[in-house]
């Protein structure tokens, strides 16, 4: 039998203490930058020492699920998360392509730009400025963070041909062991009810899940 590679989890090579201030500076940087007033609850602290033992941990996921309502920060964390790893790993020339698989990085999209990317991935007689380059950058990309995954349909139409895209580069990361963050409004129920159950058994397996809950939207306060 063909011997099998074991894959590297990606962490930071900090203890979680340090990652949680670190990650609170970070959130308290992205609310600030938007005139909002940053508000450390005992609430958000808790999901911040979550996700800062699952960055610094021997936890054997290979990402990272923030689900729970709109408007309680899940987007905000996740772009803190990806300026607080690009500026750990800057040194290295983190976000150069140099031949490693995946290719070294951290990318930040949405579903509907996955489903916009994969048309023309599926169809690249009507690539339209690289698209087809980009779509396959962010399949292999060391790090993809996937915000608002739900808010697309399942399946999107394209010239008469379904497009699957956030499954099938879920299935394809999962597949790869790829390290992929995501936020969505959907709890992990959901997440098999608007996908299907073969995703949400893939996101049991490769995925930490940071729950907000429903209440205390931050866009109320």
């Amino acid at each position: 039998m063909e011997k099998k590679t074991t894959v590297e989890r990606f962490r930071l090579p900090y203890t979680d203490k340090q990652v949680f201030a670190m990650l609170q500076a970070s959130v308290r940087a992205e609310v600030e930058h938007r005139h909002r007033e940053f508000k450390p609850t005992n609430e958000l602290n808790n999901h911040l020492q979550d996700i800062a033992n699952w960055l610094t941990g021997q936890d054997s996921t290979f990402g990272l699920f923030l689900c729970g309502g709109a408007g309680n920060g899940k987007t905000t964390i996740m772009r803190a998360i990806k300026n607080l790893i690009f500026m750990l790993r800057s040194n290295e020339g983190y976000s150069s392509d140099n031949g490693s698989f995946p290719k070294k990085g951290i990318l930040m999209t949405t579903e509907k730009e996955l489903v916009r990317l994969a048309k023309a991935y599926n169809n690249p007689t009507r690539d339209n400025g690289g698209d087809v380059a980009q779509y396959r950058n962010m399949r292999n990309i060391e790090i993809l963070c996937i915000d608002d995954l739900g808010t697309e349909g399942r399946e999107s139409m394209h010239y008469g041909d379904l497009v699957t895209a956030a499954v099938d580069v879920i299935s394809y990361r999962y597949d790869e062991q790829f390290c992929t963050l995501v936020t969505s409004n959907l709890t992990p129920k959901e997440i098999a009810e608007h996908y299907d159950e073969r995703i949400a058994d893939r996101f049991r397996e490769m995925m930490h899940i940071v729950n907000f809950g429903t209440e205390n939207s931050y866009r109320k306060l």
